[in-house]
């Protein structure tokens, strides 16, 4: 596998340039990565600082979903390689019951504070409607978190 796909270390090194060119290429698109050391001074190299969550919604997506059904889906998926987290992903609906992408995330685990930053970015990001019907697994994180929005 490294030899076709490189090792862990070089794919996470490459993870800056990557998000450039996905915005580049993608104009529109928005990339809002975090890293664990933004309160740390003097600032860390981009290529030696530690990832902690990046949120992306294509552009496509985000000037489609005022004309779809007002209900996003949530799931997520663990990743399990050397460097752990969570792939989130929000669904919207159309009236026909096709589901497209909307939104992408990871995070570094399922907690409040993840989940409270996944969707503050949907509110900023994608949508500001407040009569959203949200899908999920219930996981007590997702709960929280939207409890804890502002609803303005």
């Amino acid at each position: 596998m490294a030899a076709v796909f490189g090792d862990w270390e070089e794919s996470y090194a490459f993870l800056p340039r990557l998000i450039l060119a996905m915005e580049v290429f993608n104009p529109g698109t928005i990339f809002s990565p975090r890293y664990q050391d933004e309160e740390i001074q003097p600032p860390v190299p981009s290529n030696k600082r530690p990832f902690k969550r990046l949120f992306w919604p294509f552009k496509p997506c985000i000037d489609g979903f005022p004309f779809r059904v007002p209900v996003i889906q949530v799931d997520g998926t663990f990743l399990t390689s050397k460097y752990k987290g969570v792939l989130l992903i929000a669904s919207g609906a159309y009236a026909n019951r096709a589901v497209y992408p909307l939104a992408f995330a990871i995070i570094e685990g399922e907690n409040t504070d993840s989940y409270g930053w996944f969707f503050r970015q949907i509110q900023l990001h994608v949508t500001r409607q407040t009569n959203l019907t949200i899908i999920s697994d219930r996981h007590a994180g997702i709960r929280a978190a939207i409890l804890g929005l502002d609803p303005s």
